[in-house]
């Protein structure tokens, strides 16, 4: 399903959108800090010529939807849990004993390394495909 949403900058092929907060959105400000509890605004490339002020649907590839899921989520989860597996059992194998804060701690760690090698490569993944699509001007005045 597409929103809607209002164009309030154009940057060359991307625009600038302000859509209006689903109710399924909750309150849990992952978007755009949360800063405000209606709105949020997104980028999106300009694949119908919009102009600031229009209203645009914006759709975003469910494929793509979940790669992004699984990058932001899934590879810090992997992360954490081999950190777990990895600090209890190495803590048992060495006889190092309180294996649960050494695992905790080492899953905590690898969590971290995790965010900062999807920092690095941010430039390979934000190469526009996972970007939402304003694919056509719409007439519906949702975004205001």
């Amino acid at each position: 399903m597409a929103e809607v949403g209002r164009v309030v900058s154009v940057d060359g092929e991307y625009v600038e959108l302000i859509l209006k907060r689903k109710e399924a959105c909750g309150k849990c400000r992952a978007c755009s800090a949360g800063l405000t509890e209606k709105e949020m605004n997104m980028r999106a490339r300009n694949l119908c010529g919009a102009k600031v002020g229009d209203n645009v649907e914006v759709f975003i590839e469910q494929a793509n939807f979940m790669r992004a899921v699984l990058i932001m989520y899934g590879i810090p989860f992997i992360f954490f849990m081999a950190g777990i597996f990895a600090g209890y059992y190495g803590a048992i194998y060495f006889n190092i004993g309180n294996e649960v804060l050494i695992s905790v701690g080492l899953g905590l760690a690898l969590t971290l390394i995790s965010f900062f090698l999807i920092h690095l490569n941010e430039k390979n993944w934000s190469s526009g495909r996972f970007l939402p699509m304003a694919t056509r001007i719409s007439q519906e005045d949702k975004a205001e």
